[in-house]
């Protein structure tokens, strides 16, 4: 038999031990522990009371106590029941308060115990869908939620969990009044955010966790789409993380066949058409450089789409309209379209795909796409050994080949300025997109962690072997045991032999780098026929070294890494000419454009945000003094916040709920923002039921039709004895002040022999 005490400790043991009146869970089994304790309350008064009085020896009270001897048993008798009766008073009056339970039965009935119910309604972007009847999901499912609300007993707890993005707990706490959850229920909206189905069904563990009601009395109620994308793993050994959400929920609740309640708002197939892509893919974006821009249209439905146009938009006009092929279910297309930008700055786009009868989802049908075009690409070359002349010293060749023409041509996009060693500490490295290290010897540890600070805000490295490295100070602090910047440990340099028949040179690895993409197909090209004679070895990191070139005897070249928010390369031999003859082939020219591409931040990309985010704009010291002001597509104008960005200042706004574009106005400078909704959302699929079951592992209440209010579990399996222990209190109180009276008066009585 399991003690008070093991229950205490184990608030959830009775359901393997068989319950009695000694071995009673507790909702909150930390009051009931202090309540045993209390106990001693009485007994310690007792013994101070005691200590009060002083024994003297009287030879005449002899023949008086010998004469009363029969009396003071009676007293202490009384005496000892009246501790005992406060002791019990405070000890019950305690485990009162920490709530003592017992599954029902016929001894204890469980009419008068509350059940705590929790319902999850999904309101994301997909609960807009229209279904058959014309109605939305959501409309369907709140209906659901509705007539549920109606069907619970109105003595039973009820909590609101919403499941668009991020997860909100609309009433976290246990709810009795109707009027009060029937007003947060109707003031529940769709929205146009994803699904945050993780975070809603966590949620509803932590609300149930902290419930006041006795452990067996939960159920909850899942009314959702159930988007197969979110539900089915690939594979039934790999479940999807709302899967292993949904088991946990399910693990808590005494029978989650009856307990858990999933209803499909969303039954039958749907057609949706979507614009679930819209990027450029060029990775530069300058003044009157051609920009590539893709937009990727899916048939998310199960019949076939035809008749589809695209249209698109460039800062408001029309560009292209484009009749797009007939798509099959679950197919893709895209379309691209290149375009120029005379004009620097941000500027807007727009991907618009045409109404379609069949499609029930309208909201995913455009796209919006915010691109800053840059006038200049600043890059900062460090020239570790500068020569007589610029092709003479480490980075000349680099340099003319990030900048063909002379500067201040309209074709000039990256700028590099070329210094020396000694000259990186004096400069702001913020006002470069790239660094490069053209054969630098060493660097002191601070220049190494502004290094480190600069690419990890997003800035590019990009660094160079050669005779003058220092192995020692680039392992210490430039890989600093796989903490810094370098993806590698690296070695003294390798010299091929020059009575070698086969040198080296260049190969691409065999997972084609977006860096050497173009070249893969051209074995014969410049990059594969150029001869290496030197280079530093490097020791890889696996965890962090993707290999973009390798030399013909299989050791690194060039490798790929990231640090924080930023890109490092490292070329392990040299810029220019001294230990191989890459620098002097035109290939050189498109290898080291190509690694700017992709070591250079994309400028703007954050102000592409999804619905429900907040829109952020980073301000200089000048920007942050002028007005700010935003602009919605419906016209709307609003003054943003400003919030602390490191040691500057950023304008903020949002979250915004709809998908449009939103114009920033700083002081006469306007700035183009996009908002655009969860791709994921456009795929109506749902999970099939059986495949459900198999994913879940779990048993659970399914209903397909939310026309079907679901019942259960109609009585309580637990009942609450805390109205019982009051009542005991009250009667002991009232046999305490009787005791307490009756002792009072028999101590008033004058003994006989005394007077």
């Amino acid at each position: 038999m399991a003690t008070l005490s093991s229950f205490i400790l184990h608030p959830s043991s009775f359901i393997l031990h068989p319950p009695s009146l000694l071995a009673v869970p507790f909702i909150h089994p930390g009051i009931a522990g202090l309540a045993l304790l209390a106990g001693l309350i009485p007994i310690l008064v007792h013994l101070i009371n005691r200590r009060r009085y002083v024994r003297v020896p009287w030879a005449a009270m002899s023949f008086l106590l010998a004469a009363n001897r029969r009396s003071a048993r009676r007293i202490r008798l009384e005496q000892s029941l009246l501790l005992l009766t406060r002791i019990a008073v405070v000890v019950l009056l305690g485990l009162a308060v920490a709530r003592p339970f017992l599954p029902a039965s016929p001894l204890w009935p469980s009419h008068s115990s509350r059940v705590h119910r929790v319902l999850l309604l999904d309101n994301s972007l997909s609960m807009n869908a229209r279904r058959t009847d014309g109605v939305t999901r959501f409309e369907s499912a709140k209906r659901c939620a509705e007539d549920l609300l109606d069907s619970f007993p109105p003595t039973d707890a009820v909590s609101i969990v919403t499941l668009s993005s991020p997860a909100e707990a609309v009433i976290a706490q246990t709810a009795y009044d109707r009027r009060f959850v029937k007003e947060r229920l109707a003031a529940v909206r769709p929205t146009r955010r994803g699904t945050d189905m993780v975070g809603g069904l966590t949620t509803a563990v932590e609300i149930l966790e902290a419930s006041q009601v006795a452990r067996g009395n939960y159920a909850a109620y899942l009314i959702s789409d159930f988007p197969r994308t979110i539900w089915a793993g690939e594979t039934p050994e790999s479940p999807t993380p709302a899967v292993l959400a949904m088991r946990q929920l399910a693990d808590m609740l005494t029978d989650s066949a009856v307990d858990l309640t999933a209803v499909h708002a969303a039954p039958g197939p749907s057609d949706n058409l979507a614009v679930t892509r819209f990027a450029a893919e060029s990775p530069l974006i300058g003044i009157n450089l051609p920009v590539s821009v893709a937009a990727v249209v899916t048939n998310n439905g199960s019949s076939n789409a035809h008749n589809l146009t695209l249209q698109i938009r460039r800062d408001g006009q029309i560009i292209r309209r484009q009749q797009l092929p007939r798509l099959d279910p679950g197919e893709s297309t895209v379309a691209t379209i290149t375009t120029e930008f005379s004009i620097p700055g941000t500027h807007l786009m727009e991907a618009k795909l045409a109404p379609h009868p069949e499609d029930v989802l309208e909201d995913d049908n455009t796209r919006y796409l915010s691109l800053e075009v840059r006038e200049t690409m600043p890059v900062l070359l460090v020239d570790g050994r500068p020569g007589a002349t610029q092709f003479a010293g480490q980075a000349g060749f680099l340099a003319t080949a990030l900048a063909p023409v002379p500067p201040g041509t309209d074709s000039t996009l990256i700028v590099p300025k070329v210094i020396t060693e000694p000259e990186l500490a004096g400069e702001a490295l913020l006002d470069y997109d790239v660094v490069a290290l053209c054969n630098v010897s060493r660097l002191p540890k601070e220049l190494w962690k502004q290094l480190e600070s600069f690419v990890a805000r997003g800035g590019g490295l990009l660094v160079f072997g050669g005779d003058l490295v220092s192995v020692d100070n680039y392992n210490q602090f430039a890989y600093a045991g796989g903490d810094g910047l370098l993806p590698g440990r690296i070695a003294r340099p390798v010299v091929v032999p020059l009575e070698d028949a086969t040198f080296f040179g260049f190969k691409a690895s065999d997972a084609v780098h977006s860096i050497v993409a173009d070249f893969a197909d051209h074995p014969e090209s410049g990059l594969f026929s150029s001869r290496v004679e030197r280079y530093v070895p490097i020791e890889l990191d696996p965890h962090r070294a993707e290999v973009v070139l390798s030399y013909t005897n299989n050791d690194p070249a060039l490798l790929a890494s990231t640090f924080g928010k930023g890109r490092v390369l490292l070329y392990t031999t040299t810029a220019n000419m001294d230990w191989n003859n890459l620098a002097a082939k035109g290939d050189y020219v498109s290898l080291m454009l190509s690694a700017m591409a992709f070591l250079s931040p994309r400028h703007g990309d954050y102000r592409n945000v999804t619905v429900g985010q907040m829109i952020r704009e980073p301000l200089t010291p000048l920007e942050s003094s002028l007005p700010l002001r935003v602009t919605t597509d419906e016209g709307a104008l609003a003054e943003p916040s400003l919030v602390p960005e490191g040691e500057a200042l950023a304008m903020t706004y949002g979250p915004v709920e709809n998908a449009q574009a939103v114009t920033v106005s700083i002081g006469s400078e306007v700035r183009v923002f996009t908002v655009n909704v969860d791709p994921a959302e456009s795929d109506l699929t749902p999970i099939v039921q059986g495949e459900l079951v198999t994913a879940l592992d779990r048993d659970v209440h399914l209903i397909s039709d939310t026309n079907v209010v679901p019942k259960g579990p109609i009585a309580a399996r637990s009942t609450e004895l805390a109205s019982i222990a009051l009542y005991l209190v009250i009667g002991l109180l009232l046999v305490e002040m009787w005791m307490a009276m009756r002792s009072g008066s028999q101590r008033n009585v004058v003994p006989a022999s005394r007077r």
